[in-house]
């Protein structure tokens, strides 16, 4: 019996296995239109990595392919000419010492049993024409590739890992590898999607199976993508075999010195790497990292692989945290912060919340960076909120506190006529990827939840990532299923906020209240003229009827001073506890409303909900009749501003 059961499973592994030699372990869930079969050699001394791999590439498009291009990233650190380095205007800085530069050498590519390409490689800068960059290269093919076929590819390279420098490289005994071997582009029926490492812009790649064998002396712990699913050791040396399924990236840490902190939850292994001096913030990754799980699941939908490994970079190499890659990220934290100061959740909330919108909605972080950053910084607003308290998520120090919508709102505020959100990330004018990646597409998305509701965002959200998934979207793909799932077309709010690069900012302008004046003159009524008394006048008038109350008029005025239309609420608040709310259209650049009411208005409110978060100045959306009595609550409000300014620039000091 027990004979019969193993050749029945291995007939159905057989038969599950491609032609690449990968054997499947499960379903695909993805086009796995590129996988890697990698044997790689980490050598501590030199800091470079020695590896071979094999890429099984299909064509997915409707065009043949007549070359292959790849993104060979790490040549982004090589030389203080590369466009990553110009960009930044950086002449290398810490880079500049012996063997601190980082870079990636193909020493040879092959057709598997085929011709060999290696003759027809040449660098190319579709971006830019900087002859100096090298993180792009194409091989020209003896025959195209058609639509359906596939492709096996042999490479072999050298990766040297510069000096910790932005999310990757050693620092002493610490290694961490990202973006490290030559990757192919993303074909598309328009032709070949492969842009050069931007210093503001991330990545793009499609989906496949990754089987990394890693060699590297035997004391090193490692965390990975993927499931280590073999380990041998030779003398010295130990073997990791590692398998990644249906995902489009792959990067990986080493050092002999992590602590490690394991817990299951809902199936789903979590593994937390950590210095041991930050070992106060252990428990705190690993809630944050149960919750995300869970309200990630419920929200969007289900995390599909086994496991999911963070780490917290060791002192030293800090330029590692905060990142993102498929079942593997990198959080951070700093030795004792208290946990009314919600820094190391918050990272690493809004990093595994990335394995769902970049890991499994695979968009083009180069050109359409809010589809992620954007949607994932609204999620981790929503599960900060959630978690911690909507007053208190992002800190409570001695009496003051923020939740983490004002934290975004921040820096938006600053410019928020900077630039428009849809363009390729690295055009940006200086200093606008953070806000306009990040912080305004957040406001944008939740000003849209309060236009909506949240169970239809909700709704929308959901629509959005089950239809997506391991697939690649783009911006009017959110917004058809923004269309759909409302009913209603929002393609206008959209033109406005996405690709617009205009402000919102409605202002309560004037308000005035008095007593009525008596009616004076003369005035038709049904059966003829009829005379009311004025001042002084003693001529008869007709009193009958019964007693009018007294009356008193108001008057509100409020402008649109900002170039986004938009419906918005105006509410007029009187003495006596009445209220009125009144909706304008927003078209003109201004209005009046005038109404007579027993009590005298007392005060006025544009946006009185507070919905229009996209609105850059809350502090002129309301007046009252009497003066305030003092400058309190605006002194209040910069001091707060002042303290999430002074934390976020500790974050990035980090």
């Amino acid at each position: 019996m027990k004979q019969t059961f193993f050749l029945a499973v291995l007939g159905v592994i057989l038969a599950l296995q491609p032609a690449s030699g990968q054997i499947m372990f499960k379903k695909p869930l993805s086009p796995r239109n590129a996988s890697y079969t990698m044997d790689i050699t980490l050598n501590t001394e030199t800091k470079q990595i020695e590896g071979s791999e094999t890429l099984v590439w299909r064509n997915i498009t409707s065009r043949p392919a007549q070359e292959l291009q790849f993104h060979l990233y790490m040549n982004a650190f090589k030389n203080n000419k590369s466009t990553f380095m110009k960009e930044t205007g950086s002449s290398g800085g810490k880079l500049r010492r012996e063997k601190a530069w980082g870079w990636v050498e193909i020493h040879s590519i092959r057709i598997s049993n085929g011709p060999d390409l290696t003759g027809s490689l040449v660098y190319i800068q579709p971006d830019d024409n900087n002859s100096n960059d090298q993180t792009v290269a194409k091989v020209t093919l003896p025959a195209p590739v058609r639509p359906g076929s596939e492709l096996c590819v042999d490479i072999d390279f050298t990766t040297q890992l510069p000096v910790v420098y932005r999310r990757n490289g050693y620092y002493k005994d610490f290694f961490f590898a990202s973006q490290w071997f030559p990757k192919v582009g993303v074909l598309e029926d328009a032709g070949w999607n492969c842009h050069q490492f931007h210093a503001n812009s991330e990545f793009y790649s499609d989906y496949g199976v990754y089987d990394v064998s890693l060699t590297l002396p035997k004391e090193m712990i490692i965390g990975s993508t993927g499931i280590p699913v073999k380990t041998t050791v030779n003398d010295s040396l130990q073997t990791i075999r590692i398998r990644a399924e249906d995902v489009h990236d792959f990067a990986w840490t080493a050092w002999p010195h992590w602590q490690i902190a394991e817990k299951d939850h809902n199936g789903v292994k979590i593994i937390h790497l950590y210095e041991k001096d930050h070992s106060s913030t252990v428990d705190r990754t690993l809630r944050a990292m149960e919750m995300t799980l869970d309200f990630m699941n419920s929200w969007a939908g289900s995390y599909p692989y086994p496991r999911i490994t963070v780490i917290h970079a060791p002192t030293g190499a800090y330029n590692v945290n905060g990142m993102e890659y498929p079942m593997f990220i990198t959080g951070g934290s700093f030795w004792n912060v208290p946990e009314s100061i919600k820094m190391t959740e918050n990272v690493t909330v809004h990093e595994f919340g990335h394995n769902w919108f970049y890991g499994m909605v695979g968009n083009n972080e180069f050109e359409e960076a809010w589809l992620d950053e954007g949607i994932n910084s609204y999620a981790e607003c929503r599960m900060m909120d959630e978690f911690y308290g909507k007053e208190t998520s992002m800190f409570e120090f001695r009496g003051f506190r923020t939740g983490e919508l004002p934290f975004q709102r921040l820096n938006y505020i600053q410019s928020p006529r900077r630039d428009r959100i849809l363009r390729p990330a690295w055009t940006y004018i200086g200093g606008g990827y953070g806000t306009l990646s990040y912080q305004k597409p957040v406001l944008m998305l939740w000003t849209l939840e309060n236009m909506v509701t949240r169970p239809v965002m909700d709704k929308i959200i959901h629509t959005y990532f089950q239809r997506w998934k391991f697939r690649h979207p783009h911006s009017q793909d959110f917004i058809d299923v923004v269309n759909e799932v409302t009913g209603e077309d929002y393609t206008w709010y959209f033109d406005q906020v996405l690709k617009g690069s205009g402000d919102l900012d409605f202002r309560l302008a004037s308000v005035w209240t008095g007593r009525d004046t008596e009616p004076a003159g003369m005035f038709d009524s049904d059966s003829g003229m009829v005379r009311y008394p004025v001042e002084n006048d003693t001529t008869d008038a007709d009193t009958s009827g019964s007693e009018q109350p007294e009356m008193f008029r108001s008057t509100v005025r409020v402008q649109r001073k900002g170039e986004i239309i938009i419906p918005v609420d105006i509410l007029l608040v009187f003495e006596d506890g009445d209220s009125l709310t009144y909706t304008w259209d927003g078209k003109e650049r201004w209005a009046r409303y005038r109404v007579e009411h027993p009590s005298k208005l007392a005060w006025a409110a544009v946006d009185p909900e507070g919905k229009l978060v996209l609105d850059t100045n809350f502090a002129n959306n309301s007046k009252t009749v009497e003066p305030r009595k003092g400058p309190v609550r605006y002194i209040t409000s910069r001091f707060i501003m002042f303290i999430e300014t002074a934390l976020q620039v500790m974050g990035f000091l980090g």
